[in-house]
């Protein structure tokens, strides 16, 4: 009988308070900005999410009858803005910022949306909470080096003329899916294969080191990789093709001053494969044939001079 009418006491009472003391709303800052790392859900914010309300709980005999001075929920209002807000202490109104979902920062690099604290109130729905004043939340999504370089060409080709040094030869690319500046930039490339008479600078330009020789090596195949600013190697490394090219030389090509012939065996193409390289330049450049002078020293011999 005493525990029931001390129980009747203790409900008067909680309901009297509740009634008289839901006087203020409760507070928060006026503005967060927080970090959260992709694939992570644990946001960082700044300053930290507390709410504060002057309403105090109101003790007898060392236990509160109001939910007063409590903080019950935060809520968040945002299109499609992928978090939550937890209460973690409704006493000192401290709580934490979340992801609801995944966040991608090659989708999206960060969110903006607006956050509320809201108190116990009174009355067992929580119809009677009090809530502060909206707050802006700007989160900001940290880049994870997850992609690595990828080429954009399958392969590379260019041809060089040979004794000649070139500042560049050819430009290799490679790109990078992530979203950050440090881990989407490529920042080196690297020729692979060694002892090969090539350099390549940062941005990719491939320079010959020393004069080539189409007689010693006609062509030349070398592998390339990429690094990006986050020191992670592409996927696969890109082979560059590079042929040497004989300096041209202007005049009449592919003629002998000697041609061997074997009477009896019928007639015979002097020089099948003479042509005039004007090696880009005007014809006048070029001294042409005048005459053909044609007589026998020995038998089977025939002699060309111009």
């Amino acid at each position: 009988c005493v525990n029931h009418m001390k129980q009747h006491f203790f409900n008067a009472v909680n309901l009297m308070f509740s009634n008289i003391l839901i006087l203020h709303k409760p507070w928060i800052e006026t503005s967060y900005h927080g970090v959260i790392t992709e694939n992570m859900d644990t946001v960082l914010l700044d300053p930290p999410l507390v709410a504060l309300d002057k309403d105090a709980p109101v003790p007898y005999a060392g236990r509160s009858f109001t939910k007063q001075g409590e903080i019950c929920a935060f809520k968040i209002y945002g299109q499609d803005a992928p978090f939550e807000a937890v209460v973690l202490n409704r006493t000192s109104g401290e709580g934490v910022l979340r992801a609801s979902s995944p966040v991608d920062c090659e989708i999206q690099k960060e969110y903006t949306f607006i956050i509320q604290a809201y108190d116990c109130g009174a009355g067992p729905s929580g119809a009677d909470w009090k809530k502060s004043h909206k707050a802006v939340v700007h989160i900001q999504v940290d880049d994870v080096n997850e992609f690595s370089p990828v080429f954009r060409e399958p392969m590379y080709k260019a041809s060089v003329t040979e004794g000649k040094i070139y500042d560049s030869i050819l430009q290799v690319e490679a790109w990078d899916q992530d979203c950050s500046p440090q881990y989407s930039q490529i920042c080196n490339y690297e020729i692979v294969t060694a002892g090969t008479p090539f350099a390549i600078d940062r941005n990719g330009n491939i320079r010959n080191t020393e004069r080539l020789s189409y007689d010693r090596q006609q062509s030349y195949k070398i592998m390339v990789t990429a690094f990006d600013c986050g020191q992670k190697r592409a996927k696969e490394d890109v082979a560059v093709h590079i042929d040497v090219k004989p300096v041209c030389k202007p005049g009449w090509q592919g003629w002998n001053k000697r041609v061997d012939y074997e009477p009896g065996t019928g007639s015979k193409q002097l020089f099948p494969k003479m042509h005039l390289e004007m090696c880009g330049g005007p014809l006048s450049g070029v001294k042409a044939m005048k005459q053909f002078c044609f007589w026998c020293r020995h038998p089977g011999i025939v002699i060309f001079s111009d």
